[in-house]
């Protein structure tokens, strides 16, 4: 992709804000959500439309798991996907250091523009096939 196109107007680049929902003597527990884009979660598909891209429960939780993986060591059911309110709630442990907070909500965010843009381009890449070519 070349550079002026990585900086097209119609390029969606997601933001996410979390909010603490609950705190124990060991763990938080924040909500994750889009704070500058249009989303929503559409049960009967158990999954996210974000923007105009959608995102099955399974991949917003593998993203997730995989960002966080690489800083903190996961407890058992402390991601969850499926819910109207949040795109992702999570269990943080107490003491974890912000900064890294911040970098894994910034590499789970880069992961979803990442998927968006891919398949923005895949789209885009077969349309213009379709339109070159007879059968």
């Amino acid at each position: 992709m070349t550079e002026p196109e990585s900086l097209s107007e119609t390029e969606m680049k997601l933001k996410l804000k979390a909010k603490m929902v609950a705190a124990d003597e060991q763990k938080y527990t924040l909500q994750v959500y889009p704070i500058n884009v249009e989303w929503s979660y559409l049960e009967p598909e158990a999954e996210y439309k974000i923007s105009t891209y959608s995102f099955k429960n399974d991949s917003i939780k593998k993203t997730v798991r995989n960002a966080l993986s690489r800083y903190i060591e996961l407890m058992i059911g402390s991601i969850k996907v499926g819910s109207k309110e949040y795109l992702f709630e999570v269990q943080i442990p107490k003491g974890f250091d912000t900064n890294n907070i911040k970098l894994v909500f910034t590499h789970i965010t880069d992961d979803i523009n990442d998927e968006i843009s891919r398949n923005k381009n895949e789209i885009k890449s077969f349309t213009k096939f379709l339109e070159e070519t007879e059968f």
